[in-house]
């Protein structure tokens, strides 16, 4: 799809699958996304069901393939099997259950200003597995690709990265990082919460072993869903952290045997779960993909890159984000010289007009996450609440 057609024929339904917009400059996308209504409604059409049927409504046959569509989806998406698809509850459940599955001894490698999730699970479950969880460290929040590449060396167990950081946009070269991995025998473990829904990706093209995303941010899906592509080897290598009645060859067996995984990546699905949030992630996923992830991607660059040079144009601002388009995802992130973000935030929201902006502070910097449902007018509207406030800062 043309990405004039993105920006024209689609913004003559914007406001009714989005009607949040109406009300507000919505700059946060990397925490919540707006979902479009028409996912709303399918949501809320099978939970009705199963709540009012039950069984007569999701038979035995239906629940074994209740995640069948979100498979194939994600595999559009991601440019894999569907084979190669396990479903998920969070991106942090998956990481858990793949930091279980990995062998003792080594090492693993990520960042100090990854998000929680990624470093935690190797923390916690390092403890048992012997591991030596080595953090490279930032400067002021960038994370240089070459320390990264140094700090894998021989015996490194794994590499978890995320494919764009939640604080600052920066995107990492990951087949560059994954050839090196696999120089010395790790895995690159990628979470892409803050990448696919707006970045083309192919998990073959970039060579990562293991890839993790969740439903609620650029995927513009309920909360409650992830998927996860695992390499085929691993598919059949790996013994997941994690396991139920979903896990194995024959889940309507129910008998008490040997535990025979299932042949794909399905072994690390265990367990019944909100089953109305895989089908709503689905349908998200769907929507992504008549738009065209490639058209997205433009548009998103674009109206990230207008922010970007406005703001440092801005006197007192200090952008942390990579100003080159290769170097980021549709993040931009940024502080106030002399002022803490917190109380800039609270003085911008007074200084709105009819819309209330949306954006968040995290670690200290303030971040705004446009996505395809925002455009230019959307910045300018922000930054001139922006003005005002440092104005009226100034003033005080």
């Amino acid at each position: 799809m043309p990405l004039t057609y993105l920006v024209i024929v689609l913004r003559e339904d914007l406001l009714d699958e989005f009607p949040a917009l109406r009300k507000f400059i919505y700059l946060s996308t990397a925490s919540i996304g707006l979902t479009p209504v028409r996912v709303i409604k399918a949501i809320s059409k099978f939970l009705e069901s199963v709540l009012s049927e039950g069984t007569a409504y999701l038979s035995e046959e239906e629940e074994a393939n209740v995640f069948e569509e979100l498979r194939g989806l994600s595999a559009r998406l991601l440019g894999c099997s569907k084979n190669e698809v396990a479903v998920f509850s969070s991106v942090t459940e998956a990481l858990n259950s793949v930091a279980w599955a990995l062998p003792k001894g080594g090492k693993i490698v990520s960042t100090d200003v990854e998000f929680p999730t990624v470093i935690y699970p190797w923390i916690r479950v390092g403890k048992e597995k012997g591991w030596d969880v080595r953090l490279v460290h930032a400067k002021d929040f960038i994370v240089g690709e070459e320390e990264i590449l140094s700090a894998i060396s021989e015996g490194t167990k794994a590499v978890c990265l995320s494919h764009v950081e939640f604080l600052t946009g920066q995107k990492f070269d990951l087949a560059r990082i994954a050839r090196k991995a696999h120089e010395v025998g790790a895995l690159l473990i990628v979470d892409g919460v803050q990448a696919a829904g707006y970045l083309p990706v192919s998990v073959r093209e970039l060579g990562v072993d293991i890839y993790v995303t969740g439903s609620y941010k650029w995927l513009i899906g309920p909360m409650g869903a992830a998927v996860a592509y695992v390499r085929r080897e691993l598919c059949e290598s790996l013994e997941p952290g994690l396991v139920g009645w979903r896990s194995v060859e024959d889940m309507w067996s129910l008998s008490i045997g040997p535990l025979k995984y299932a042949g794909t990546a399905r072994r690390f699905e265990y367990s019944t779960s909100a089953y109305e949030a895989k089908v709503g992630m689905a349908k998200s996923i769907e929507y992504i993909l008549s738009m065209g992830v490639d058209s997205i991607y433009t548009h998103n660059m674009r109206v990230t890159e207008y922010a970007l040079k406005e703001l440092s144009s801005m006197d007192r601002v200090e952008v942390i984000t990579p100003l080159k388009t290769f170097m980021r995802g549709s993040i931009a992130s940024f502080r106030i010289e002399g002022l803490r973000s917190e109380v800039v935030a609270e003085e911008l929201i007074k200084h709105c007009g009819e819309r209330k902006p949306e954006f968040n502070v995290r670690r200290g910097l303030l971040r705004i996450s446009p996505h395809f449902y925002n455009d230019e007018d959307d910045i300018d509207e922000f930054l001139s609440c922006l003005k005002r406030a440092l104005k009226s800062l100034a003033q005080s």
